[in-house]
């Protein structure tokens, strides 16, 4: 349909604001907006009709503008048929609302969205009908690109649509203002110097983390955690009230970690975004359980590529055996790195985690009788093989098996991880 048929098809039925007769034909012509286009459809029917052409519109469509050769009193238009004047009477003032809402907030960039009223969507779809929607945009996307306009120039601050430090919920229903603030997300390195803690806070399954005679109390299982020692200072200088922590692996709640490894830690909804983290590293190493280095700002994708990611680990192991040890058999733990170690799911963590097989590798095996019946295992493997059952065997569940090869059964197991082969 052409431009002109389409607006005197559109002002026939009553007003239409600038903006919202504009936005027929939004794809046409650039460096124009909305409310620009709109001016001019409107004001070229008021050439035509004064040069004498009959074209029956609504008359409020041409409130102050003065004919010249015909005669006609355009009555003040009452409200436009779409936006009900939200471009005209609202817009700046949820613009100013938007912005104050934002001052309590530390950010760089945003991006605006919006709820809108059902009326106005049904509305726009009804002219979309009778018109066509070839070159027309939304109401939605102008909405959101004017405040965005608008909330740019009163911040000072950039409205950008991929990954802003906060996006804007306007629901113009109701008139509230909801911000969503995008997380920080950290990349360090730790440590863990001590034995018999979590790498991240395990909540109490019974209570859900309110606090029950189980977990005496506190609501959790452990009375702290790798996590829990790197987010405390991160927290309480972002502002925020939690985070989630993402490490390449985890090494046991008994066993420490000697090298460091890699992980993301991710602050939740942070009021504040420009953070010393050199300061917070001090911090945190004041800790004697937990280490951390080269903390700085990283992206979400960051998480993806540490979870992927192939590295090698070099584990030292002290095994007591039931029996004493036989020496011209620890040779023969040698084979070990000659065949993938087929291993099911262990039995200590099958309450969580799918019943599967997985093969995997050891690069490298030495040994040192410590005495009798106790051994000192330096073990380097693929990223993935379970040490412990690879010692014990798993009740049959880790084929080859340390435990299989000595034909010697293992009481106790004190692990460590001495070497993370990340590539410098």
């Amino acid at each position: 349909m052409e431009i002109e048929k389409r607006a005197i098809e559109i002002l026939k039925e009553g007003y239409m604001c600038d903006n919202c007769l504009g936005r027929t034909c939004a794809g046409l012509l650039t460096g124009y907006t909305n409310r620009q286009r709109g001016k001019i459809i409107r004001q070229f029917l008021a050439l035509s009709i004064d040069s004498g052409e009959k074209i029956e519109v609504d008359n409020s469509n041409f409130y102050g503008i003065r004919f010249r050769n015909i005669k006609i009193k355009p009555e003040r238009p009452k409200e436009c048929m779409v936006c009900k004047n939200f471009f005209i009477e609202k817009i700046d003032m949820i613009a100013e609302k938007i912005a104050k809402k934002l001052e309590e907030i530390e950010f760089e960039t945003f991006l605006i969205g919006t709820v809108i009223p059902d009326s106005i969507l049904k509305k726009e779809e009804e002219i979309w009908n009778k018109t066509g929607i070839e070159f027309t945009e939304t109401i939605k996307s102008e909405i959101n690109r004017e405040l965005g306009k608008r909330v740019e120039k009163i911040t000072k601050k950039k409205f950008e649509q991929k990954d802003p430090d906060v996006t804007v919920i306007t629901d113009l229903n109701t008139g509230k203002i909801k911000t969503e603030i995008r997380s920080l997300y950290i990349f360090g390195k730790y440590k863990k110097l001590v034995r018999g803690i979590p790498q991240t806070k395990w909540v109490c399954h019974r209570c859900k983390g309110v606090g029950c005679s189980y977990c005496k109390g506190i609501g959790k299982l452990y009375l702290t955690s790798v996590q829990e020692i790197v987010e405390k200072p991160l927290l309480k200088a972002a502002k925020s009230k939690s985070s989630s922590f993402h490490g390449h692996g985890r090494e046991d709640i008994d066993a420490r970690c000697l090298d460091y490894r890699p992980f993301v830690i991710e602050i939740v909804k942070p009021i504040k975004r420009k953070i010393d983290l050199k300061k917070i590293e001090k911090e945190i190493n004041k800790s004697k359980k937990v280490k951390v280095k080269g903390l700085k700002f990283t992206t979400k994708d960051t998480i993806n590529k540490l979870k992927f990611a192939k590295i090698d680990k070099t584990y030292l192991a002290t095994v007591d055996f039931e029996k004493t040890i036989e020496k011209k058999k620890l040779k023969e733990l040698r084979n070990l790195t000659k065949e993938p170690i087929l291993q099911k799911t262990p039995l200590r963590v099958l309450h969580r985690r799918a019943d599967k097989f997985r093969k995997r590798s050891v690069k490298k095996i030495s040994w040192k009788i410590l005495a009798g019946k106790k051994l000192q295992l330096k073990i380097t493997a693929e990223t993935g093989l379970y040490i412990k059952e690879l010692i014990t065997g798993d009740e049959g569940r880790t084929k080859p098996s340390v435990a299989e090869v000595l034909g010697n059964k293992v009481k106790k197991i004190s692990l460590d991880v001495i070497k993370i082969h990340t590539k410098r």
